[in-house]
């Protein structure tokens, strides 16, 4: 007995020990896994840790080899990372690691350039991190969300994500965060044309990175913004400040080799500025040698814009053959990496430098992939809206139903009872009354709104049909004719027929219904207050899901939406107001709309008739509603609409 548990003994220390040994080997390959030696001592480490028990250590080694396995585009081992993050998750219920596990789901969607696939899986681990009151992680998210606006064009969405991030840091470990969130904010300034507000952002990033006590990343991020502010100055025209900027901040010691990837960025915008600049032959040089350095680092998506730059250089030199190769080179790679506004780009110079049929092909391409882009960022910033929209819903749901368990069983049924008992009474005494005239004067009602719906519904097909020949068959001729023009080479009669059939395109918008079938009432407003946001010019909406819009005519939802943009071009242009209410309500039969501005307001005797405001009455006295304007100078406006939602 004694030599069995000494054997025990002698087993169990054994293995004590070599447990040990395991955990100093996974610290020792995480403090050296530095620079070449990154991937694989992570790599080690995670294997390591996966034959012991799982403890923070694990946590730690997998959240660290996920985020190198970013930086290194490698989506297999953000993957491993990611399943390890749940397993973490599954044995210790660590909401955090949970939050991280979709983190860097959103990370792998990224990398495969399915954006919208990523912005949904960082709202899920923002809202995780909310819960468990992790701002450090609601910010990170959000930056990554507004990252993934800016790169599909929903500037509005960008900014809105980044000023919320920051408003979620406030501790000195959320520094490196917040400066991320103020460049991130800077650059969709940016590209929005707000050039001074962006630079003010990325001067707030420059501050806050120089508090960074880690030097390599310190002077990488600081180039990286500088190169930003430089954007600014070219993009609003002070080429030879950007030159300067450019010139003075590459003259640093070796950054070349000590940052090749801020050195890449600097060393190309400067090359663009001379491009900007009228400076061909050093364009071309400087494009050519970042080139070299994007195929060295196999970045499709950098080549790209590249081959696209050198392409433009080429065709203001007009060295045609150059500009066929690179414009080629740029739309197989701008393809691959769905980099569509290089594809565009490129489409349009082979459209101009090639051969007449093969031309055609290209600018009917460019043509079909425009509108194409259109619709889809429409779509994506309606899907990023709804994503944010549904997520402030359910938690409002949330609160509603805690409140709601707070009161005894008791209760509940006690207001039940009332309430069914006062309902029945009420009932019982309408009945006795209204019995005896609600019949005629149901079917009489009945029958009117109907026949008011007809017509509406009849005017709006003739509407459509209008804008269904304008697009399909003006358009068309105009299309035909504009390539005729172009081969020709009247560019001047060209631009003029383009600026004509643009005014036909919009015409054919404003003609043809919106669609409530494919797109919810609700959506189509939000984007059409996004469509006219400003910082100068805020819209609010108030009560817009206290109706179910369902259950309401499409005739009825066009009216309103009419009225509602009507509304938002006559208080921008003309009211210049800066803030805009648009407070949606109902009753039992009624739909309401109560559109309040604080413009210059207007004397309703002298310009109640104008086009405008006379569409506006007529198209809601058509359906029964009523409709008023009440203004005065320098008081604002306020125009209250109602309509009957049902012919109940």
């Amino acid at each position: 007995m004694l030599i069995k548990n000494l054997l025990f003994l002698l087993y169990l220390s054994s293995f004590i020990l070599h447990s040990q040994e395991k955990k100093d080997s996974i610290l020792f390959y995480l403090e050296n896994a530095k620079g070449l030696n990154t991937i694989p001592f992570l790599e080690k480490a995670v294997k390591l840790s996966n034959e012991q028990e799982i403890d923070s250590l694990y946590r730690a080694v997998n959240y660290r080899y996920g985020l190198n396995s970013y930086f290194s585009r490698d989506t297999l081992g953000l993957e491993i990372a990611r399943k390890n993050l749940l397993k973490y998750f599954k044995y210790k219920k660590d909401s955090a690691s949970l939050s991280d596990a979709y983190f860097f789901k959103a990370y792998i969607h990224r990398i495969n350039y399915k954006l919208d696939s990523s912005f949904y899986s960082c709202n899920k681990a923002k809202n995780i991190a909310i819960l468990i009151k992790d701002s450090i992680r609601v910010a990170k998210n959000l930056h990554q969300m507004a990252v993934v606006q800016w790169k599909e064009n929903d500037l509005l969405g960008s900014e809105i994500s980044a000023i919320e991030g920051i408003k979620y840091v406030e501790s000195k470990k959320g520094v490196r965060v917040l400066d991320y969130l103020y460049n991130t904010l800077g650059i969709a300034l940016n590209l929005a044309g707000k050039n001074k507000e962006a630079r003010f952002y990325f001067n707030k990033a420059i501050n806050l990175c120089l508090l960074e006590p880690v030097k390599r990343i310190r002077e990488s991020d600081y180039l990286l913004y500088i190169n930003n502010i430089g954007i600014t100055y070219y993009k609003e025209g002070n080429i030879k400040k950007a030159i300067s900027l450019y010139k003075q901040i590459l003259k640093k010691d070796s950054i070349e080799i000590k940052y090749p990837k801020p050195y890449t960025y600097l060393f190309e915008n400067l090359s663009y500025s001379y491009y900007l600049n009228g400076n061909y032959q050093k364009a071309i040089t400087g494009f050519k040698k970042v080139l070299k350095i994007r195929e060295l680092e196999k970045n499709l998506i950098y080549q790209t814009v590249t081959h696209t730059s050198l392409a433009e250089v080429y065709f203001k030199t007009k060295n045609y053959p150059l500009v066929r190769y690179h414009a080629k080179k740029g739309l197989f790679l701008g393809k691959k990496t769905a980099s569509n506004s290089s594809v565009l780009e490129c489409l349009s110079l082979l459209s101009k430098v090639t051969k007449a049929e093969v031309a055609n092909k290209h600018l009917e391409e460019y043509i079909s992939l425009n509108d194409s882009l259109i619709k889809h960022e429409r779509n994506l910033k309606n899907q990023f809206a709804k994503i944010k929209y549904d997520t402030e819903n359910k938690k409002k749901e949330n609160n509603f139903l805690k409140l709601k368990n707070t009161i005894t069983q008791k209760e509940v049924e006690k207001l039940k009872q009332q309430k069914t008992i006062a309902w029945l009474v009420a009932g019982v005494f309408l009945l006795f009354i209204t019995l005896g005239c609600a019949v005629f004067y149901y079917v009489r009602k009945k029958l009117l709104y109907q026949t008011k719906l007809q017509q509406a519904e009849a005017r709006e097909k003739e509407r459509k049909k209008m804008a269904q020949s304008l697009h399909d068959e003006i358009k068309g001729d105009l299309s035909m004719l504009l390539l005729q023009l172009e081969n020709k080479g009247l560019i001047r009669e060209a631009k003029n027929l383009y600026m004509i059939k643009k005014n036909v395109r919009s015409l054919s918008h404003q003609l043809s219904s919106e669609s409530f079938n494919d797109v919810s009432f609700r959506d189509q407003i939000v984007n059409l207050v996004s469509d006219f946001y400003e910082d100068y010019f805020i819209i609010n909406i108030l009560e817009l899901e206290s109706i179910k819009w369902k259950m309401i005519n499409n005739v009825i939802k066009r009216t309103l939406y009419l009225v509602v943009r009507e509304s938002i071009q006559n208080a921008k242009k003309y009211s210049e107001a800066t803030i805009l209410n648009l407070v949606f309500s109902q009753t039992k039969k009624t739909v309401c709309l109560t559109i309040t501005d604080n413009g210059k307001g207007f004397d309703t005797k002298i310009l109640k008739k104008g086009i405008g405001i006379k569409n506006m009455k007529e198209r809601i006295e058509e359906l029964n509603g009523d409709f008023s304007i009440e203004s005065e100078t320098q008081k604002g406006t306020i125009t209250k609409i109602e309509i009957i939602k049902n012919d109940n």
